[in-house]
């Protein structure tokens, strides 16, 4: 279980990142209803959602791959999603109205987050 959820994490950030890198305006316009309107905006979402969300993959993948350091893949997949997390929460109040898909990863990062110190715990008895 454990090592299926750092992989299945790995590949989902991994590949969410390179449709983000390739198709930014599209993949910006699904998540959240607009894209940047300036090249500067779109360089910077192709490198913090592109760039970054790959980069996340790749570590994840490394540590349990290479590494074979589950415990500590598992801890950032929950540092990772659960920060998210606490920033999406922000921004929702703070915001306001946001779409239904700010929902599903709001409830996806909680749930994962979760899960993976569920498994770490379980794994480190």
């Amino acid at each position: 279980m454990a090592k299926f959820l750092v992989y299945a994490t790995a590949v989902v950030f991994f590949f969410y990142g390179f449709l983000f890198a390739i198709f930014s305006a599209e993949m910006s316009v699904w998540a959240t209803g607009a894209s940047p309107s300036t090249p500067s905006g779109m360089i910077d979402l192709r490198a913090t959602y592109g760039g970054a969300q790959m980069a996340i993959g790749a570590v994840l993948l490394y540590l349990a791959a290479v590494r074979k350091e589950l415990d500590t893949a598992l801890v950032m997949v929950a540092f990772v999603l659960l920060l998210m997390a606490a920033s999406r929460t922000l921004g929702i109040f703070t915001d306001g109205e946001p779409n239904i898909l700010m929902y599903v990863f709001l409830s996806t990062e909680v749930g994962f987050g979760v899960l993976a110190l569920i498994v770490r715990e379980k794994i480190s008895d």
